[in-house]
């Protein structure tokens, strides 16, 4: 993930997440936790496009989540969403876009009731 805020962005996503900043051998900072992949937020002198990169998280409660990032810095960001989606769009204090799922449970019991079909690829 790039930024020209890397350690407001990085404060932003490891106290969110719950990770930590692990050593690296560059500028950037890097953020690992227990479990889950690891995130690096590099640092960029030009501006990042909206939605150059995008992560989903899926909590074990999304309204708790998303106030959580409401008060680490995090923003509603609207990309044309009607409100009935399931999940909100935010933005870190950076400018990246990122989605709040529905809760874990909601989801399986949503699975539950219709599992879907895999993508076509």
């Amino acid at each position: 993930m790039k930024t020209h805020v890397p350690a407001e962005v990085a404060r932003f996503w490891r106290d969110l997440l719950g990770y930590r900043v692990a050593p690296n051998h560059s500028d950037s900072v890097l953020l690992v936790g227990d479990t889950g992949p690891a995130l690096l937020i590099q640092p960029s002198a030009e501006p990042v496009e909206p939605g150059a990169i995008h992560l989903d998280l899926r909590p074990d409660d999304q309204a708790a989540c998303v106030a959580r990032a409401v008060e680490l810095g995090a923003r509603p960001a609207d990309v044309g969403q009607r409100g009935d989606e399931g999940w909100v769009v935010m933005a870190d204090p950076g400018g990246n876009l990122f989605c709040v799922l529905e809760s874990r449970a909601d989801h399986l019991r949503l699975l539950s009731q219709d599992p879907g079909t895999p993508t076509d690829i």
